[in-house]
């Protein structure tokens, strides 16, 4: 595993370094440019490579970081739901006290607009509903 993982692509690297080296130096003789043109192409070329790899670890960071806000949003707004990400970008929701998949109603766009299980039976969420229900009759009749 070390020989495949570590040693090979040093080697390949050394290689193709030498390889490049040989060419340009051949390409700035054949020109009558300076001796330092082939390091500084190459110098180029890695520092350009090096500016890709940061700017793609960046956008991967700012990827994660949107993903990890939107699946927090997600689980507050469905707070009796195990939440997923589907590879196709939708949400799978699972009621956790039943197991089963969670189906929010059309108005669910509100954090209080509670939905049902596929089947209709889910106590939970009709708990939680009259809950916040009550509540909210309360907090008006005062």
């Amino acid at each position: 595993m070390f020989v495949e993982f570590v040693i090979v692509p040093i080697v390949g690297c050394l290689l193709l370094l030498t390889a490049a080296w040989r060419a340009l130096s051949a390409v700035a003789s054949a020109l009558h440019w300076s001796s330092w043109v082939p390091v500084a192409v190459m110098a180029g070329a890695a520092t350009t490579l090096l500016a890709l790899a940061l700017l793609h670890s960046l956008r991967k960071e700012l990827r994660m970081r949107r993903e990890c806000r939107e699946q927090s949003a997600m689980e507050q707004r469905y707070p009796g739901c195990h939440v997923l990400r589907l590879s196709n970008g939708n949400w799978f929701l699972t009621d956790r006290s039943t197991g089963r998949e969670y189906e929010p109603t059309e108005e669910a766009h509100h954090s209080f607009t509670f939905g049902s299980t596929r089947d209709g039976s889910s106590r939970w969420l009709q708990q939680v509903s009259e809950d916040v229900r009550a509540s909210a009759e309360n907090r008006y009749s005062r």
